[in-house]
């Protein structure tokens, strides 16, 4: 029973571990906005990049990537948003 329990924790560690992504790569369209890439999750990265609205958008690639990420992600040939995020 022990085993088990300890297999279901770290599955269930593994899947957090997952979820969370971390702070941006380099390749992050919005990487150089502000001081945002300091931030070591994605939601304070966002919240950052949201604050920091008016660079956000003077940033050209940034403001693409804001107006339509689904197509920027395509068009840059990364599958989906967490590609752009330390795992």
């Amino acid at each position: 029973m022990k085993t088990f329990q300890l297999g279901i924790a770290l599955v269930a560690l593994v899947a957090v571990t997952a979820v969370q992504a971390g702070g941006p790569k380099p390749e992050h369209p919005c990487y150089g906005v502000a001081d945002c890439k300091s931030q070591t999750t994605q939601e304070a990265f966002s919240a950052c990049i949201k604050t920091s609205n008016k660079e956000a958008d003077a940033n050209q690639a940034c403001a693409a990537f804001r107006k339509d990420k689904d197509a920027w992600l395509k068009d840059h040939g990364f599958s989906k948003l967490g590609d752009l995020f330390e795992s």
